[in-house]
């Protein structure tokens, strides 16, 4: 299958919810990226700050993108095949013939009706957690039709899936919170009407007034900012000083946390329970991230995080497993949300929320503290349930799958044949180190074979390919004494090669990490189809990679196949890979031409019967080269002869099947994917 272009619309750089939420959704796209060709449009949220890490995720949120921009850039006519929004319904749009729709959803018992009208607008919603996926599928609200003046209701109809959030393997960094007592809880919120922050602390005060225990409090009310940091911490403050007189204590973490300090306040041997009290949750991140490192949870049983504390038990004395709750509850009433709370078009002044009972909350509190080895043995359970059922396999299958739409069949790499890679060698010193460097990183390059035949060349390329041959046993080498030229150098690789599958790869372009993996795999499901090939980006400079260069978007768009565009140009171009039964079908390369021998016999097998296909992406990096023989303007008039040879031999041969349009070759025109380095 085309790998999708989709669009990923998202704050992915932002320290958030929603932020994770995104690199949440990214992640699974890109375990996928057979199926996807992901780019990214970063929006802002709110005013949080940004990811901080430098790790391999954030150089590739870096890259992608540079790659949008470029390709935006490149032809403002640009399009995606769809896009994935991750953000509140309200800024949803239509932004490509299929969009889907993204979000933690909403917190109360129903949507507001500008979600439910923008709904309309999206193919399919994926919301975080059932209970969200509730108040899509069941808010209902009354509309007049203008035109026959009927009262119609009116809803969300769209598919709405819930892909709940995955296990993440973390080292923990250890922090050293100077915390006064053995014995301490840790709460996590913004300052907000939802979080109910206040009575969180207010009431653990109130329950510990005369116990040594302590509530480290990781909070923040707009920012990470200095200013923030002063403004919470006098708030926190106005509220203790009602408790002056009181043994228990309070701490107040505040400031950007990377995930593997988060996971440091978890993992605490000093924090013995993570709370909840809040109104309700779209899902319950750092209830979840808590509860894989085996905390203990206090939290009302409402809202998304009953998602993954909830856990099969088995009965002792009826061997019977029964869904159980494996958190401690805090009883709780549904009331109308708060006035201060309602957000117009997103938080309904007429839906409600949970609001957890003061009485319980202290007696779960007490309960903890005494019986903690219960709830220890209870977070065991939990921890072992989550890191059974939410692993990124699973998750990331399910939430690829809705966004693509169907059931994705994947193609295990093990699977593919064995691929030939065919290099010819020659006045390549310049190119060879980054050009093994390029290739031995490819993903599948484990399955390959690189076959290098070295056209007596002048260089001392070979002192690196020995390098490489003594790291990589898949690596052939053969020196030639003297130069058959590029195209009998080939058929001299043709020879050793032993797989079923055969690519060329020139000393002077570069791959995407991908490239062969994708290739084989497009051959390997379309059985009818004997070659495929994709586009390439260009470049001016030697040596740079398809991850990091200066083509700025700039591209050969080659055309879909077909006996016509064979005939205006060499479409496989330095990007095919096609199946070795070409060969044994139609022959070897004619080693007579010196520049367009790949395109003579890519036209051999088209009039043959043979079929190619394009794969719709960019998967290679060109190198215009100055002194490449296709590319030196010195080379032009015997190009252009050899070039008119081969179109006039095969025109009449496929004329009565293609109107075609004969080629005039430009000058300083781009090479062939034959073509190789400067020539003797």
């Amino acid at each position: 299958m085309n790998r999708k272009k989709i669009l990923v619309r998202g704050p992915a750089m932002s320290l958030s919810g929603y932020g994770e939420q995104c690199r949440f959704a990214l992640r699974a796209l890109r375990a996928y990226e057979d199926v996807f060709d992901i780019y990214l449009v970063n929006i802002g949220w709110g005013e949080t700050g940004f990811i901080t890490e430098d790790d391999e995720e954030r150089s590739w949120l870096d890259a992608t993108l540079k790659k949008t921009i470029e390709y935006m850039q490149a032809n403002p006519e640009n399009r995606f095949d769809m896009s994935l929004q991750v953000t509140i319904p309200n800024e949803w749009d239509n932004l490509a013939p299929v969009n889907v729709g993204y979000t933690a959803g909403i917190e109360t018992t129903k949507i507001s009706p500008e979600w439910v009208q923008k709904s309309l607008e999206m193919d399919r919603i994926i919301v975080t957690s059932q209970h969200s996926k509730f108040g899509f599928d069941n808010t209902v609200y009354q509309a007049q039709n203008p035109q026959t003046g009927e009262v119609v209701p009116v809803k969300c109809n769209v598919p709405v899936e819930a892909v709940n959030y995955c296990t993440r393997e973390v080292s923990a960094q250890k922090i050293d919170l100077k915390l006064d007592y053995e014995f301490n809880f840790l709460t996590m919120a913004q300052y907000g009407p939802r979080k109910n922050l206040d009575n969180t602390i207010r009431w653990f005060v109130e329950a510990f007034r005369e116990q040594e225990v302590g509530l480290v409090v990781k909070a923040f009310t707009k920012t990470n900012s200095i200013i923030d940091r002063t403004y919470t911490e006098k708030r926190l403050q106005n509220l203790l000083s009602q408790y002056e007189d009181r043994k228990c204590k309070v701490y107040l973490v505040h400031g950007s946390m990377s995930t593997q300090e988060l996971h440091g306040l978890y993992e605490n041997k000093k924090i013995k329970a993570l709370i909840n009290l809040s109104h309700g949750e779209g899902f319950g991140l750092p209830m979840f991230e808590a509860a894989q490192s085996g905390l203990p949870i206090i939290a009302p049983a409402w809202s998304g995080h009953c998602d993954f504390l909830y856990g099969p038990v088995k009965n002792k004395k009826t061997k019977k497993v029964k869904v159980r709750p494996l958190f401690a509850r805090v009883e709780y009433s549904m009331a109308p949300v708060q006035p201060e709370a309602v957000w117009n078009s997103v938080i309904q002044a007429d839906s409600m929320w949970c609001y957890p009972q003061e009485k319980s909350y202290k007696s779960v509190l007490q309960e903890v503290v005494k019986d903690y080895s219960r709830f220890t043995g209870q977070a065991r359970r939990l921890k072992k349930h989550i890191e059974n059922t939410f692993t990124p396999e699973n998750q990331y299958k399910q939430f690829a799958e809705f966004t693509f739409g169907q059931e994705i069949k994947r193609i295990s790499k093990e699977n593919l044949p064995k691929i030939s890679v065919i290099t010819s060698v020659y006045n390549g010193d310049e190119f060879i180190k980054p050009f093994m460097e390029d290739m031995t990183k490819q993903t599948i390059f484990d399955q390959c074979e690189l076959i290098m035949v070295n056209a007596n060349s002048p260089g001392n390329e070979e002192d690196v390919i020995r390098e490489y041959m003594e790291k990589y046993d898949n690596i052939i080498y053969k020196k030639l004494e003297e130069d058959p030229g590029i195209y009998g150098t080939w058929n001299e690789a043709l020879k050793l090669s032993t797989g079923e599958y055969i690519t060329n790869a020139n000393l002077d372009d570069r791959k995407a990490y991908n490239s062969l993996e994708l290739h084989a795999k497009e051959l390997f499901t379309n059985p009818e189809i004997d070659l495929v090939y994709a586009d390439s980006f260009i470049t001016n400079k030697p040596n740079e990679t398809y991850e990091s260069n200066s083509s700025n978007g700039r591209r050969y768009n080659f055309e879909q196949f077909s006996k016509q565009a064979m005939l205006r140009g060499n479409q496989p171009h330095n990007n095919p890979m096609w199946r070795q039964e070409l060969h044994e079908k139609h022959g070897e390369f004619n080693d007579q031409y010196k520049s367009a021998g790949d395109w003579e016999f890519f036209l051999r097998c088209t009039s043959g019967g043979s079929k190619f296909k394009k794969i719709n992406d960019v998967l290679g990096l060109y190198y215009f080269n100055p002194k490449g023989i296709s590319t030196n303007f010195e080379n032009y008039t015997w190009k252009q002869q050899e070039e008119q040879e081969i179109y006039t031999n095969y025109k009449e041969k496929l004329e009565n099947e293609a109107v075609v349009v004969q080629p005039v070759p430009a000058k300083n025109s781009a090479k062939p994917q034959s073509s190789r380095q400067a020539q003797k």
